[in-house]
């Protein structure tokens, strides 16, 4: 990193700023559902087979007429098709390099002592590289010979940036800045990329290498995007007692038919300090200081995609041809996605600043969210849908943080402040009101965004281990393992599945909860004594719920290993288990875990605390730095996520996505140790 600033003239500044920064990253495959995936095969794999053969080539227990991990002394092979994962790891590569310069020119030239002119361009350009390796001999390269892949992309933003501002005093009381600013971007973003398999050899395992490999393939792409934007702010405050500001931007982006393609987004605030007014002063020794504000604005979302209201055309091939096709209906009425946002607070300071609170009640609406509207498969468009802007959604909630000095002195200080905030989220339109139904998830008109969507689990059925399930209309009904098939559940008669054949279908799905958290914030404790200090923060969240997609994975009862909650099973009417886990039935996880769809038995509450950090320092003294030349010296540790407390059965809540929990990389616990030099 690197800043420059040069004072040319009393009228005029002159800078520049650099930063460069390179990143290697070598990681492993991630893939949920991927068979060398570092979370789906590990949980999988077999505790009684060993992972290195020493007998065998490799090294490594292999099974190759199946390209499976070795059964060793079992009596068959794994299930789900699983290699050995630790020689997929040791021998597989996947690789990214990143490459990024921000940097910007600037001019300021002084007007007048209360007015001055600013122009700006900057870039931001951020070209990464992708590697990938399959090995031929075993795992996910094997039937292919092996697999390589390499990838390029560029991304060039550049922006422009000039600014007016003016800044006075008035009667010494009256204090009024103003900003008008005008604004520049555009971004263009290139890729392509080239693989291959039926690989020479393992020798060619780090780039793509002209005629060491058999089917080619090449891609790429390239998009393009751009925003103006022409905004002005005014600010006005009385004594620092009452201000007022108001603002207006006229923004338009690419992304919009040129009709619609500019929009008027005006803002406004107020404040007043209450214990500026006269009649408080008697209690300024109690109440340093009362604000009280309030805010206006409404904003639009430039994230809508590169080309939404455009009909497009795409590459194609129709036997042997290449040629295009259309593929994506335009929308010529495309218009600004909105978010129309209300605030209003109070911040209080008590005792001379021992104690701080404050509150904030926010409200936001967005509208005009652009959707894919369902249109009828026979007039042929593409997707079978057309964008428009149908939806609208509310947020909502309520802020509180508080700060505390519990002591303040010359060699002791100690303080502790917490935040918590209460959401809510409501979806309040949608295209025809027609739900929006994905495996694990619906959006529905006044449902929370994103909820849990799934089936009402009973539990097993003590009598013969099948699970049972409520439907809709309130009835219960059993699924027949024998079948595959349910029959209604008669409490008197636990076991007789001849009962008239009955379903279990999409309608007897519910809503089984919120994936938003309703409330979520941190504790905070910051101690010093003498040149050490000592920073503790806790974290918390809760009122969602996930879906466990990853425990319903580790009971997938095919001759994987399966998690502990297997031994809850039922065995027998005498042994009928944990009243939530059925009896085993091979390979039959489909069925008996409705795999791929939510229920109760699967959903969990998402509540947790966290010990988020720790950071322990010590700043030596400046008196003995002094002898050194040195300003100022602090050796420091720290540690990140240290433990969380939480009845969430799997390794961690907040590695959802979207409300659901699906074979995710755990977070890591990071111990840093530092040194600040100041010369």
């Amino acid at each position: 990193r690197g800043n420059a600033d040069q004072k040319v003239a009393k009228w005029l500044t002159l800078g520049s700023s650099i930063a460069v920064t390179k990143n290697d990253y070598y990681g492993l495959n991630t893939g949920t559902n991927s068979l060398s995936g570092n979370i789906f095969s590990a949980i999988r794999q077999l505790p009684n087979t060993p992972i290195y053969n020493p007998a065998d080539p490799t090294g490594y227990n292999i099974e190759y007429a199946n390209n499976l991990v070795g059964r060793w002394n079992n009596a068959t092979s794994i299930g789900d098709n699983l290699p050995n994962i630790v020689y997929t790891l040791n021998n597989n590569v996947q690789s990214s390099k990143i490459f990024r310069t921000i940097g910007d020119v600037y001019a300021q030239v002084n007007i007048l002592p209360s007015l001055n002119f600013k122009t700006q361009i900057g870039i931001d350009n951020s070209m990464a590289e992708g590697f990938q390796y399959w090995n031929p001999v075993h795992g996910d390269g094997k039937s292919s010979n092996g697999y390589i892949y390499n990838d390029f992309r560029n991304q060039m933003r550049w922006n422009v940036q000039n600014l007016l501002s003016f800044n006075k005093t008035f009667a010494g009381s009256h204090n009024i800045s103003a900003v008008l600013v005008n604004e520049f971007q555009k971004q263009r973003i290139n890729n392509f990329s080239g693989s291959g398999t039926n690989l020479a050899d393992p020798f060619f395992n780090q780039n793509v290498i002209s005629g060491s490999y058999g089917t080619q393939n090449s891609g790429g792409g390239l998009a393009e995007n751009g925003f103006i934007s022409y905004a002005g702010r005014l600010n006005y405050n009385f004594k620092g007692k009452y201000f007022v500001q108001a603002s207006l931007r006229h923004d338009g982006i690419s992304s919009l038919p040129e009709a619609n393609r500019f929009g008027f987004f005006p803002g406004a605030s107020v404040g007043w300090t209450v214990t500026k007014e006269k009649f408080m002063s008697s209690f300024t020794n109690i109440l340093s200081d009362l604000k009280l504000r309030g805010s206006y604005a409404k904003v639009g979302n430039v994230n809508i995609g590169n080309y939404p209201y455009l009909y497009t055309y795409g590459p194609a091939k129709y036997a042997d041809y290449n040629g295009l096709a259309f593929n994506q209906a335009g929308n010529e009425n495309l218009k600004w996605e909105t978010s129309t946002k209300y605030d209003g607070g109070v911040d209080a300071l008590f005792f001379d600043g021992k104690y701080k609170l404050t509150f904030d009640y926010y409200m936001n609406n967005q509208d005009n969210l652009i959707l894919a509207a369902p249109t009828p498969p026979s007039l042929g468009i593409p997707g079978n849908s057309i964008n428009k802007n149908i939806g609208s959604m509310k947020n909502w909630g309520y802020e509180f943080s508080a700060e505390a000095y519990i002591i303040r002195s010359n060699d002791f200080t100690w303080s502790v402040d917490g935040n918590i905030t209460l959401a809510g989220n409501k979806v309040t339109a949608l295209y025809d009101n027609l739900d929006m139904v994905y495996n694990y998830n619906i959006i529905r008109v006044n449902e929370s965004y994103n909820a849990i969507y799934g089936f009402d689990y009973v539990g097993v059925n003590a009598a013969n281990g099948y699970t049972i399930y409520r439907k809709a209309d309130g009835s219960q009904v059993q699924a027949n393992f024998l079948t595959s098939a349910y029959c209604n559940y008669d409490p008197a008669n636990p076991t007789d599945v001849s009962i008239p054949a009955a379903t279990l279908s999409n309608s007897d799905k519910k809503i089984l909860g919120s994936s938003l958290p309703t409330y979520f914030g941190a504790v905070n404790t910051k101690a010093s004594f003498k040149g050490f200090d000592l920073n503790v923060m806790f974290r918390f969240s809760g009122g969602n719920m996930v879906m466990n997609r990853t425990r319903m994975d580790l009971l997938g009862m095919n001759f994987t290993n399966n998690s502990r909650e297997i031994l809850g099973r039922w065995k027998s009417p005498d042994e009928p288990g944990d009243g939530v886990t059925p009896k085993l039935w091979a390979a039959g996880a489909t069925f008996v875990n409705l795999t791929d769809q939510a229920s109760t038995r699967w959903v969990e509450k998402g509540d947790y605390l966290k010990l988020s950090t720790i950071t322990i320092g010590y700043s030596f003294p400046k008196d003995l730095l002094r002898h050194a030349n040195i300003e100022s010296l602090r050796v420091f540790a720290q540690a990140q996520d240290i433990f969380m407390v939480a009845k969430y059965k799997g390794i961690d809540p907040e590695m959802e996505n979207g409300g659901v929990d699906y074979n995710g990389t755990p977070r890591q616990r990071v111990i840093t140790f530092g040194i600040n030099l100041g010369l």
